[in-house]
């Protein structure tokens, strides 16, 4: 979940009928698409905000480890049998029926457990995050090189190194 700071380009009027989403809370987006079926479950880990009322969010009443049920809960995979039984498609995306929803179990590990398996996979994505930006930083330099090949190929045409690479 990311933070907008300058806002959605919601009209004031609107304001008063958005949802506050706090730290930890789970709202479910029910669009419908190649990866999620039936729609997606997403921790806001961003920070306490707004969302929009069509959307349905859900506050843990117990502890729960925060890094450890980002994951879990975006799981098609863990989520399915779940929403199989507790959406219905809706005008433009499946809606949740939080009744039923809650009349459904899932197992799910201890705290000590979650922790450490929150603790994994946040490790995990830092580890591709860094990965991908080392990867982006070669291939902007990458076409940097083939930039200035090609302009120096073709008269000057894409333009001198200096100008090309800063």
């Amino acid at each position: 979940m990311t933070f907008n700071s300058t806002g959605n380009g919601a009209d004031e009027s609107s304001l008063p009928s958005y949802k506050r989403l706090r730290l930890g809370d789970i709202a479910f987006e029910g669009h419908a698409n190649k990866e999620f079926a039936y729609g997606r479950f997403v921790l806001n880990d961003a920070g306490n905000g707004i969302m929009s009322p069509r959307f349905t969010c859900l506050r843990p009443i117990v502890e729960q480890e925060y890094s450890f049920w980002k994951y879990f809960i975006h799981s098609e995979e863990v989520m399915r049998p779940i929403l199989v039984n507790s959406t219905k498609s809706g005008t433009m995306m499946n809606e949740l029926v939080v009744k039923d929803f809650l009349e459904q179990e899932i197992l799910v590990p201890s705290l000590p457990e979650q922790r450490q398996i929150g603790a994994f996979f946040d490790c995990l994505d830092s580890l591709i995050t860094l990965h991908q930006r080392k990867y982006c930083g070669v291939a902007s330099w990458m076409l940097g090189v083939a930039l200035v090949r090609l302009g120096s190929e073709s008269d000057g045409a894409f333009g001198e190194m200096k100008h090309v690479l800063r």
